[in-house]
């Protein structure tokens, strides 16, 4: 199964429940998407953390940047400074005749109210952030992905249970000579079910798993080494979700590979 889109990864680490099935099984087993979604998951979570002990408030002209970008009419809180650090004060100062702390200040009680009131807007910022820059690393990959060319096609006929569904698939080799499947079929699998894209000798003798097809289309890399002169036939079966990596002997569409 081809990477997770950045996109996808940037809505888990926001936590969305976006992932189908397999893109489970590979969020699991893909080294690299899983340290993706760490990453964006600690700049989400520096953001929603407002106990932090680093976390203190904004200088006033923050504030009215952030009054500034978002287009507020009303005048931008400005919260009271921190107060530095010291020794603690005497009992006397601190707490009243009953021993109990003096209650907070209004101002000061005011100031954390703004603060905790800006925290959905922090969250809104990171998010975008995480996106944008999901955004931009998508694109870079987009950039530097090297061109690829179509060197063989075939019609995916429906097998005699599927009448009416039909695909293609083509075979694309990049630059560096990886080459890879781009499967589509244009019915949705039944409740319950999901595709499987396969690679079948023209007997069904043998035949090599691609990865579950997610959608109407997917990209499949073909193993190194595989020789498609054995293996031509692209072969979509609906599989269940019983464990068993075996074909399930129910193929929706097959058709062979011609340049």
């Amino acid at each position: 199964m081809p990477h997770i889109d950045d996109e996808t990864l940037a809505l888990c680490a926001l936590g969305e429940d976006v992932l189908g099935p397999a893109e489970h099984v590979h969020l699991e087993d893909c080294t690299d998407c899983a340290r993706t979604v760490r990453s964006l998951t600690r700049v989400v979570d520096g953001a929603r953390d407002t106990e932090h002990p680093d976390m203190v408030p904004p200088r006033p002209e923050v504030w009215s940047r952030i009054h500034t970008e978002l287009g507020l009419t009303e005048a931008p809180a400005v919260l009271a400074p921190t107060p530095a650090s010291g020794p603690a004060p005497d009992a006397e100062e601190g707490a009243d005749q009953t021993g109990a702390a003096e209650p907070a200040h209004p101002d000061e009680l005011a100031s954390r109210r703004r603060l905790r009131a800006w925290v959905p807007v922090l969250v809104a910022a990171c998010a975008a952030l995480v996106l944008g820059v999901a955004g931009g690393v998508l694109w870079e990959r987009s950039a530097l992905q090297p061109e690829e060319t179509t060197i063989a096609s075939a019609v995916l006929d429906p097998l005699p249970d599927w009448a009416g569904v039909s695909g293609e698939a083509m075979l694309q080799e990049s630059a560096d000579g990886s080459r890879q499947v781009v499967v589509s079929v244009d019915g949705p699998a039944p409740e319950g079910t999901y595709r499987e894209v396969w690679l079948l000798t023209p007997d069904a003798s043998g035949l090599v798993s691609l990865g579950a097809l997610e959608g109407a289309e997917g990209r499949f890399a073909v193993p190194e080494g595989l020789d498609l002169a054995d293996y031509p036939v692209v072969d979509v079966s609906e599989e269940h979700f019983d464990g068993d990596p075996a074909h399930s002997g129910n193929s929706v569409v097959r058709g062979e590979l011609a340049t």
